[in-house]
């Protein structure tokens, strides 16, 4: 408890507005520091850490007493089965469902039965620049010796744009955790690190009630391979891609500009069947594959355009110089 509170009063001299002296402040940091303390109390029983099979960790929240978890599509990647780890330390196994790769959101549902601590949905639309907001998430991994880490910051932005932006302190392993506002109501889920350690992406939780169904269904879409968190030394496609009812593969929705697949002639509306000889019938199918390359690596594609196939070999590129080229366009068009 004593590194909490070291944690709260620490950082709210600096946070609270206005230059007021911290005599007058009193009153406000000791509301504020009940604020999170009672938001923590209630929340870290349903902060989870997650485990794929390679041994990767991230964090998630769960929002159901039936163990229904919202973390960041990032950290599923194309796992099926992850390990759930609960604050006491016991371990079940999770079944992933949906994920929107473009907007960084996915679910995965607890296999064993149960009634699980949970949090309840906020209203992100609802959040204003300078809100305090309230962040936990399994730093570095799952850590016996300790509880999920609390952080405390404002927000620098509201929850109408793509991301939340807050000044949360998340370094990885936060990935996928939540983030609540003073009430204890889950607003958005850690996407990535900004450019500095105190500027931070999160994922607006009317994302994930917009694609609710899609996402509790099992669907999969979305761009890949760009997300900022992501290994920079892992293979890259450098397409959009989602699974359709009905299509046999993996169809092509938008292709980056002077990427892996622009360069190999992929275009938007592709169905991609085969990759180096594997069938890929789903967008999990895909991810499977790509964790099995590295960049440079060249493999021949099946691709189906107007119901005629033809072959495409595509040349994997590396994760991080792709990004770099989008933060220089964005650059230079901004």
């Amino acid at each position: 408890m004593t590194s909490f509170c070291c944690l709260v009063v620490g950082g709210l001299v600096s946070l609270l507005s206005g230059g007021a002296s911290l005599a007058g402040n009193v009153s406000s940091m000791a509301d504020l520091q009940k604020h999170v303390h009672e938001v923590a109390s209630r929340v870290t029983a349903a902060t989870v850490a997650l485990v794929s099979d390679g041994g990767e960790t991230g964090s998630g929240v769960i929002v159901s007493p039936r163990g229904l978890i919202l973390t960041a599509a990032h950290v599923v990647g194309g796992d099926e089965i992850m390990r759930v780890v609960f604050a006491d330390g016991r371990v079940v196994k999770g079944r992933v469902l949906g994920a929107n790769f473009t907007r960084d959101a996915a679910m995965v549902q607890i296999m064993d039965g149960g009634n699980y601590p949970h949090v309840e949905l906020g209203e992100s639309d609802g959040l204003h620049v300078g809100d305090f907001v309230v962040a936990l998430g399994h730093s570095k991994g799952f850590d016996p010796e300790r509880r999920a880490p609390i952080r405390m910051g404002r927000l620098c932005t509201d929850g109408k744009q793509r991301f939340l932006i807050s000044e949360c302190t998340l370094i990885g392993g936060d990935s996928g955790g939540p983030l609540f506002d003073l009430s204890g109501k889950l607003v958005g889920i850690h996407s990535s690190i900004g450019p500095m350690l105190k500027i931070n992406n999160h994922v607006p939780v009317s994302v994930f009630r917009r694609d609710w169904d899609k996402l509790l269904s099992g669907r999969h879409w979305g761009q890949l391979g760009l997300h900022p968190m992501a290994d920079p030394e892992s293979p890259v496609l450098g397409f959009a891609m989602m699974d359709v009812l009905g299509v046999d593969g993996v169809v092509v929705e938008d292709v980056v500009v002077n990427s892996p697949a622009d360069t190999a002639g992929i275009q938007p509306g592709d169905v991609i069947t085969h990759m180096d000889s594997r069938s890929l019938r789903s967008v999990r199918d895909m991810l499977r594959e790509l964790g099995r390359h590295r960049p440079g690596e060249t493999v021949p594609l099946v691709v189906v355009r107007k119901g005629t196939a033809y072959k495409a070999d595509l040349t994997f590129g590396r994760r991080g110089d792709l990004m770099s080229g989008l933060k220089y366009q964005e650059q230079t068009q901004g």
